[in-house]
């Protein structure tokens, strides 16, 4: 004897992509983009001057601030592309 029961099937609205919403995605991903990148810029230029660092110090430095902001950077275009796309929103 079995106890299964069928699930009713849940449609999930597809995803469209117009030249708007692209738009949208693009702008919103530069402009965050822009602004934590010149976050981490004026960060390192900081932090170097305080810390008297030479060039390779430098460039330690701007790499070790450098991967996290890129890793926010595509985070947010991620995000950004998910919200401009979402059918709920449209």
């Amino acid at each position: 004897m079995s106890f299964e029961t069928e699930q009713p099937q849940v449609k999930t609205p597809v995803r469209k992509v117009t030249l708007l919403q692209m738009l949208g995605f693009v702008s919103v991903t530069l402009f965050v983009s822009t602004e934590v990148a010149v976050a981490s810029a004026a960060g390192v230029w900081g932090l170097s001057g305080l810390l008297h660092l030479n060039s390779v110090g430098e460039i330690v430095l701007a790499v070790i601030v450098g991967l996290p902001t890129l890793y926010a950077m595509v985070r947010c275009g991620r995000l950004a592309f998910e919200a401009e796309t979402d059918p709920e929103n449209n």
